[in-house]
């Protein structure tokens, strides 16, 4: 039969070790073996030319070797979890804090969701502007025209010098 004070040992345990670096690694140790079960089905299957494929690598190895740094990573941030004496900050946010984070997110989910439709350039114009409008840019000129050129030198950065693809604007 356990004795009184075992269970308070338990929970002083867990109360007294487990932290909000414990739970973040575990999350990122979940999102990691998530990541690697849905990789083949995300990423699609190269072209064939007369059964071979035309690329030397397969689309899903990087994103594999992320994943997978991303499970060791996680496995030793929760090892040393433990030994962390770190206040949990996101609990001494005020409400400032919390509105600048919330607004930021669901910009950014707008975003990722805009992207296809509207295309890189557009999409990413809309999201500097407002960002930089929210957060305090009181010259409008400024702010339009650095969100204007920006990612218009990104696109063609990324798309002509280094063949990388973006999604394209729609109405060309």
């Amino acid at each position: 039969m356990p004795r009184p004070n075992e269970n308070v040992e338990k929970n002083s345990f867990f109360k007294d070790k487990v932290n909000f670096n414990t739970v973040t690694a575990c999350l990122f140790f979940a999102f990691s073996i998530i990541l690697l079960v849905i990789i083949p089905d995300q990423i699609a299957k190269p072209k064939l030319l007369m059964g071979r494929s035309l690329m030397g690598l397969k689309p899903t190895l990087f994103p594999y070797i992320a994943a997978t740094i991303l499970l060791f990573l996680s496995i030793w941030y929760f090892a040393i979890s433990f030994g962390l004496k770190e206040t949990n900050l996101f609990c001494q946010l005020d409400r400032a804090g919390v509105i600048n984070v919330s607004v930021s997110l669901v910009v950014f989910l707008g975003y990722a969701l805009l992207m296809i439709p509207l295309g890189f350039i557009v999409s990413s114009i809309l999201v500097m502007f407002i960002l930089s409008s929210f957060f305090g840019n009181k010259n409008v000129l400024l702010g339009l025209s650095v969100s204007i050129i920006l990612p218009i030198t990104v696109y063609y950065t990324f798309t002509r010098l280094l063949n990388v693809s973006l999604p394209e604007f729609p109405f060309f």
